[in-house]
């Protein structure tokens, strides 16, 4: 079906208005269709019918997702984790985080050499999150959550409100960017295929309880002077000097919302304290850590 907008016009394609489908034993006629927008970011819905029948109408809301996508979400902010976990969003992330805590006090912090796919000279900052629909890494476990939250997730129904009432064609609809059924099929080819393949969310959530996190590290690459930008971290590096040594303490409690701008800076302030440039200058006088590679 090609890349994911392609999928997704396909799909609205076979439901224009006055097309006829078959649902619950009972026909209905397209009266609405359309892609549900929003000013800032996406609502969970990719594609929003309305249909009506002789006896009632129904609102169908598709979040369509590719049959082989591991990402739920993979750029997450504060903003987005509230939106998603609703006001307990940072103690939810805290508890995922350090249910795998002695993983992290594992991870080596300092790179001398290359290891893996981290390049010589990277120097930790801390970890960003991503949720995703199975295990991936070492610092990956399941999110601790209800199932009403898991479906929360799947659906939308805490996200700001012009994402849960969103604009389609044009019209603000309530709800409307607020998911109800997952379309997961990529072989369609009629209006009844796409009727007949998606599930309900709560069903799915039924038959796939579980989300998963997964961190991934940001790192200060001390010979390019460079990191991958200011990602909000689930889990930090506080490093500061002591005793003449360059000294980590990662902190769990204020997830997402101490970003990586803020750690890289206080990282170099403390590297310049100690006349360190990059890795090459680091040894076992001048650091108070034995995680480096």
């Amino acid at each position: 079906m090609g890349d994911f907008g392609d999928a997704e016009r396909r799909i609205l394609s076979f439901m224009v208005e006055g097309t006829e489908f078959e649902f619950e034993d009972r026909k209905y006629v397209v009266e609405l269709s359309g892609k549900p927008t929003c000013h800032k970011g996406e609502p969970k819905t990719d594609i929003y019918v309305l249909a009506k029948s002789s006896l009632d109408e129904k609102e169908i809301k598709i979040s369509y997702k590719k049959e082989n996508a591991d990402f739920i979400e993979n750029k997450m902010s504060a903003e987005r984790a509230e939106q998603l976990f609703g006001k307990n969003w940072a103690k939810i992330i805290e508890d995922s985080t350090t249910s795998i805590m002695n993983r992290f006090e594992e991870r080596m912090l300092i790179y001398k050499n290359k290891f893996k796919r981290t390049e010589k000279g990277a120097i930790t900052l801390g970890w960003k999150f991503e949720l995703l629909n199975k295990i991936s890494g070492d610092l990956s476990g399941k999110m601790k959550l209800t199932e009403n939250q898991v479906i929360d997730v799947y659906a939308g129904s805490n996200l700001a409100e012009d994402k849960r009432d969103a604009m389609v064609n044009g019209k603000v609809i309530k709800n409307s960017g607020v998911a109800n059924y997952l379309l997961m099929d990529e072989n369609i080819n009629s209006v009844q295929d796409i009727i007949d393949k998606m599930i309900p969310i709560k069903d799915y959530v039924k038959m796939h309880p579980d989300i998963y996190f997964a961190c991934k590290a940001l790192n200060y690459r001390s010979f390019a002077k460079k990191w991958d930008g200011n990602r909000p971290l689930s889990v930090q590096v506080n490093w500061s000097a002591k005793h003449n040594k360059l000294i980590p303490e990662l902190s769990f409690d204020h997830p997402l919302t101490v970003k990586g701008n803020e750690v890289a800076n206080r990282l170099i302030h403390y590297m310049k304290t100690l006349n360190i440039e990059n890795t090459d200058d680091i040894d076992e006088d001048n650091a108070g850590t034995d995680r480096i590679s």
